[in-house]
């Protein structure tokens, strides 16, 4: 009975633990597998407690004790099946981003190689996080949002992106856009709740970002992100200027602090040893 228990417990724990992180898992899945699960759980245990203090067994509470049990067997089968379909999904999902980020790269030259960089360095950050700013964030939708932050260049022409010489005003508008698309093209997708995220990545703290979105307003996914995005386009060799090195880059993120960037984000990634950026591609 004990070892049932226990069994019964750690079921409940991977299931919560695969419902925060695969985003296959519906709030409404996850509440009712628990609801069933708890259910079974509990009047397990009081059958059982029945069964010890009992004098006798009926046939009555023999086939109650037939009901629980298998109950919990038929929703432990159902968790189980619902992670092998949530890993399959998520596999064939990155499958599909690592194409669309492949094609959107393959339009801008100096930036191949990018998304993933920001991605790692973002899922740096986010493991540095104190809890109280982990326990606000979905780190699977973060991910996503970290590797499709530019997905939106798809939509801006070649000749702006690739162009070797000083961009005009009415070009950088059109560079500058490439978030606006990046949630227009997410929207009518599974990974429509990553939208805003990727739509404010370039948002300033002082307000004065791409779109001017209030500060307030900016998700703590976006100002990760941003964070990420800044180290790695400033590491990055581009037409117009040579990369910089780690201490460089680290120092003018430090100057951006309260202003372009959250200062709160900014001290958790200058936190992070350099030896952890130099080990991520």
């Amino acid at each position: 009975m004990l070892y049932s228990i226990i069994t019964f417990l750690k079921s409940l724990a991977n299931f919560k633990v695969q419902a925060n992180e695969q985003k296959i898992f519906a709030d409404w899945i996850y509440t009712i597998c628990m609801i069933l699960m708890l259910f079974f759980f509990v009047c397990y245990i009081a059958v059982d407690i029945i069964f010890l203090v009992a004098d006798t067994v009926t046939m009555t509470n023999l086939l109650i004790a037939f009901v629980f049990v298998f109950g919990a067997i038929f929703v432990y089968t159902m968790i189980t099946m619902l992670k092998r379909m949530s890993t399959t999904i998520s596999e064939k999902t990155g499958e599909i981003i690592k194409t669309l980020v492949n094609a959107m790269e393959a339009k801008d030259q100096y930036t191949q190689g990018h998304s993933v960089h920001v991605a790692n360095v973002t899922k740096l950050i986010y493991e540095h996080l104190p809890e109280r700013l982990k326990n606000k964030i979905n780190k699977a939708r973060l991910m996503d949002a970290a590797i499709l932050h530019d997905i939106g260049k798809i939509g801006i022409p070649d000749s702006v992106l690739n162009k070797p010489s000083k961009l005009t005003q009415k070009e950088r508008l059109m560079i500058e856009q490439h978030a606006k698309l990046g949630k227009k093209i997410l929207e009518p997708t599974s990974y429509q709740l990553i939208g805003e995220i990727v739509y404010c990545h370039h948002e300033r703290i002082d307000g004065k970002g791409y779109f001017n979105v209030s500060p307030d307003k900016i998700p703590l996914e976006s100002r990760i992100i941003a964070v990420a995005d800044t180290f790695s386009a400033l590491c990055t060799d581009r037409i117009y200027r040579n990369r910089k090195s780690y201490e460089e880059a680290v120092q003018i993120i430090k100057d951006v602090a309260g202003t372009q960037l959250d200062a709160e984000i900014v001290e958790v990634f200058c936190n992070i040893p350099k030896a952890e950026f130099e080990s991520i591609v």
